[in-house]
């Protein structure tokens, strides 16, 4: 009896949903390129741009807080610090090389999101400015998810921004926050939790070898998209058929051709750009610039236990001017 080891290090998930993978409740249409169900091998795929960026952000809860009042029930709330930023590549040779990267546009944002629709700011020293960000809702998972969803917003924004500039640009995660509009943006997703194809169009993902991609398919309301997978890597032996895929997305406001040049280009590029397993616990799909922004985004959020002190000696001191 066969048997596949994740590939991926166990504290971080798995490219494949460990349990069964839900079928999506918007089934796309896989006609849309018109060419046959057959993996696509986009040799010599032209790559106009001189550089590209990949955007990526990272959060972190730096505490969870509970805001008291005479006579009220606790109210929650999270402390959260979220840090974006991209890598732009230098590609002087159409692609075949990479001549510099660089870290642009680095930024971190904290939040204090407080249940119950309560707002309240905390100023926990230099560079520790907590924003007030009320939420409906007095659910923990709710608040520390609406930290994520600030996230999200602001990688969708900074790379709207660099695309509009003209860069190609690929953005870690899906398009759900990029606004409408034709943007060359393509959002890459690392696991894999949904079924989007049938069965027997499914099975084209285990033929995909390095450098290859599906057919476009797309999708309609409420979020219209393309959608493609490209192989990372060659598959080994001990591997499942899911190893080594990311899906992409871009915009359904670009042309069919639109399209199609950005998912040959992908997977012309990102293959170049895939990790390897002594290096990085979720090789290949966490791409090389992306690892490196990771890094660099943690460094910018500050030491955890300092940042945890100083939010416990703002608490302290506001509860002290509080009851003067």
């Amino acid at each position: 009896m066969p048997i596949a080891v994740e590939a991926w290090g166990p504290d971080y998930g798995g490219e494949l949903d460990a349990g069964p993978m839900q079928a999506s409740d918007d089934p796309p249409d896989t006609s849309c390129e018109g060419r046959p169900w057959e993996p696509v091998s986009p040799s010599g795929a032209p790559v106009a741009e001189r550089d590209v960026a990949f955007v990526d952000g990272t959060r972190r809860m730096d505490a969870r807080v509970f805001l008291f009042e005479a006579g009220e029930p606790p109210t929650p709330g999270v402390a959260g610090s979220v840090g974006v930023g991209a890598v732009v590549c230098a590609l002087p040779n159409g692609g075949r090389a990479v001549a510099a990267a660089e870290c642009v546009s680095l930024s971190v944002d904290r939040c204090l999101v407080l249940g119950n629709g309560r707002r309240l700011s905390l100023s926990a020293g230099p560079g520790l400015e907590f924003a007030a960000v009320p939420h409906p809702s007095d659910d923990l998972e709710q608040l520390a998810a609406a930290v994520h969803e600030r996230m999200r917003q602001r990688e969708a924004a900074l790379a709207h921004e660099l695309a509009s500039n003209g860069r190609l640009v690929f953005l870690d995660g899906p398009l759900a926050k990029m606004r409408p509009g034709p943007v060359r943006v393509v959002a890459y997703v690392k696991s894999h939790n949904r079924r989007y194809l049938a069965p027997d169009e499914e099975t084209i993902l285990g033929r995909l070898r390095r450098g290859q991609r599906t057919p476009l398919f797309s999708f309609g309301e409420p979020r219209p998209r393309y959608s493609w997978y490209v192989r990372l890597c060659e598959l080994g032996g001990g591997d499942h058929g899911w190893h080594g895929l990311v899906r992409c997305e871009c915009p359904a406001a670009l042309s069919l051709d639109g399209a199609v040049e950005l998912a040959d280009a992908s997977a012309a590029l990102l293959p170049r750009f895939a990790s390897a397993p002594y290096w990085d616990p979720r090789a290949p799909q966490n791409l090389v610039p992306v690892a490196g922004l990771e890094r660099r985004l943690r460094h910018l959020l500050g030491d955890r236990h300092l940042v945890d002190r100083m939010i416990r000696s703002a608490a302290a001191r506001l509860g002290r001017e509080g009851a003067a």
